[in-house]
């Protein structure tokens, strides 16, 4: 509202026409309330003060009127103005209450009750608070007082009394509990008024967030089209530029890896930006599987190992020697995210030196553990100012890293999401030209099983040598990609394009394996392999089925084991013969 209207403004209307708050709209009207009623009992009395030439009970009216006279015109005026022309009126009843006790009326009578209760009335309903309550107990002290002073030695002032006469006083106590009816009603009014505004907004609310599901569940389908729309021509050209380096001569192998540089660090953008859509909608549940630590940093020290030695860096992992026979229950693949993320970041933004991946154990606690973990690089570092800024998505430490080092700025928003889901949080040290520190620590629950790590078997192609492999796919260049890659270890393939196409083909002959596409026309995968587990030959029924498909849909892992608790629940097939990739 306006601090200041016209001064010849004698309209309440226009005040309260342009207060959009129900209560403070009431309290002018409680205030206006008030002055009203005070001035109308006021030249009530007036008449009987004079004819019984009570000049003090006279001047007190008097000056009552007059100054109540200037409040409204000052609020008509200042509206702005409200609380404190509340805090003096109250202060006035005050002053009216203490001064008839111990001067005018020397004792408590109706009116000084009623003003009492008004007065705790008002405080409360036009102030509130701390303040309300010391009014009020200012208000009550001085019936206090009387009752307990009444019957020894009460102290007041030695004047002749000037109490009002019986007419008049009947005609103030009428109009006081006339008033008390008024400032109840405004000020419920406005509370019923605001109650009913408030569940109109939560209604608005509650349809609001209803849109909102609704909007970030139609972004997170439209993302996982997208995905599938990007990956699939995407996987063309990554596995095609695969392909043709076999044959390739040296001068065209430069270039088909940079077209599948290029490629993977697209697809490296695509994941970036689903996970953290992911993370934002809360689609992210942490699996709790047996991991041993160190064999786990290993695993990413030599996926990062080409990277760094492109760059002439030292990659360093450093492993508490007492982790070695440790196993920890956690999400690997989160895990593994975050390392990979905060130790690929450092490796990108560090042109010579060394970057050093560190875990420690710092605390067993019964059956759990404290693990520090620390990815150090010499890199450029990171300014004071734009330490908190980097965790933001789509924020860099400045304005051309983007341009000479690339990337999303994702990668550390999606670190501090994944961190939160393990209860952890990240810390960052680092000054411009002198490196980075990341540190996060994490408790982990303890494996109580004793488990070992197994060595890992290479694969060996000539193991698919004779392998029938029925795939099922709709898009062209992903079975020419198949077909081309499984020719290599002399694996025979039949094509099917769609999952009609599939049951009508396993009807003839049978297979070893059938590679089946998710989303395909006339027939799905997941309508094709009920049909498949429903038949009644045993062998082509139980037939192992890949799942092959470039969406990261967050409902699809729940689709698929739905599909699984169905199938083993209306026939004899073992959910070891249905695969998920």
């Amino acid at each position: 509202m306006k601090e200041q209207l016209s001064f010849f403004n004698f309209s309440l209307k226009k005040i309260l026409d342009l207060e959009p708050d129900s209560f403070k709209r009431a309290k002018y009207q409680i205030v206006f309330t008030i002055i009203v009623f005070s001035i109308t009992k006021a030249l009530i009395v007036l008449p009987f003060v004079i004819k019984y030439h009570q000049h003090l009970q006279l001047v007190r009216i008097v000056i009552i009127v007059v100054v109540l006279l200037a409040f409204a015109k000052i609020i008509l005026y200042r509206p702005a103005s409200l609380l404190v022309i509340s805090h003096i009126m109250i202060m006035m009843s005050l002053v009216t209450i203490w001064s008839n006790l111990f001067a005018y009326v020397q004792a408590i009578n109706v009116f000084t009750i009623q003003l009492i209760f008004l007065a705790t009335l008002v405080s409360y309903y036009l102030i509130g608070g701390i303040q309300a309550a010391c009014y009020s107990a200012l208000a009550i002290l001085p019936a206090i007082y009387y009752l307990l002073a009444r019957h020894t030695v009460f102290a007041h002032i030695n004047m002749a009394s000037q109490e009002v006469n019986s007419t008049a006083s009947d005609a103030v106590v009428v109009l006081n509990f006339v008033s008390f009816l008024f400032i109840h009603y405004l000020y419920y009014r406005a509370f019923h008024k605001n109650l009913r505004e408030k569940e109109a907004l939560n209604l608005q609310l509650q349809s609001n967030v209803i849109a909102l599901n609704a909007l970030a569940e139609s972004r997170s389908l439209f993302l996982s089209t997208m995905s599938h729309e990007l990956r699939t021509p995407l996987n063309g050209v990554i596995g095609m530029a695969y392909l043709l380096k076999d044959t390739a001569l040296e001068e065209q192998k430069d270039k088909l890896n940079i077209l599948e540089f290029s490629a993977n660090n697209l697809l490296s953008v695509i994941n970036d930006v689903l996970d953290y859509n992911k993370s934002e909608l809360g689609k992210i549940e942490l699996e709790a599987v047996p991991v041993s630590l160190p064999e786990l940093l290993k695993k990413i020290h030599s996926g990062l190992e080409l990277r760094a030695a492109e760059k002439h860096l030292d990659l360093v992992l450093e492993i508490d020697a007492s982790l070695e026979n440790i196993w920890v229950i956690t999400d690997p693949t989160r895990l593994t995210q975050i390392i990979f993320n905060l130790a690929g970041n450092a490796i990108k933004f560090t042109d010579e030196g060394m970057v050093k991946i560190k875990i420690t154990l710092h605390e067993l606690l019964g059956d759990k553990a404290i693990f520090h973990f620390c990815i150090s690089d010499t890199g450029i570092g990171i300014a004071e100012d734009r330490q908190q800024a980097i965790f933001d998505p789509f924020t860099q430490a400045s304005s051309d890293t983007t341009r000479k080092y690339g990337g999303t700025g994702l990668g550390l928003a999606i670190v501090k999401r994944l961190l939160s889901l393990f209860d952890s949080t990240i810390e960052l040290e680092s000054h411009s030209g002198k490196g980075s520190v990341f540190k996060f620590p994490l408790t982990l629950p303890l494996c109580q099983t004793q488990l070992k790590v197994v060595a890992e078997q290479k694969a060996d192609a000539s193991y698919l040598k004779g392998l029938k492999l029925l795939i099922v796919e709709d898009n062209r260049i992903n079975v020419l990609l198949l077909e081309k890659l499984l020719s290599k270890w002399e694996v025979e393939t039949v094509i099917a394009w769609n999952g009609q196409e599939a049951i009508d083909q396993l009807q003839l002959q049978y297979f070893d394996c059938i590679l089946m596409d998710i989303h395909m026309p006339v027939m799905d995968g997941y309508t094709a392999t009920t049909s498949i587990r429903a038949l009644a030959d045993q062998i082509k029924a139980n037939v192992p089925i890949i799942a092959i498909t470039a969406s990261v849909s967050d409902q699809l892992y729940a689709k698929i084991r739905w599909l699984v608790c169905k199938i083993m629940c209306t026939s004899h097939f073992s959910p070891n013969n249905c695969l998920i990739s």
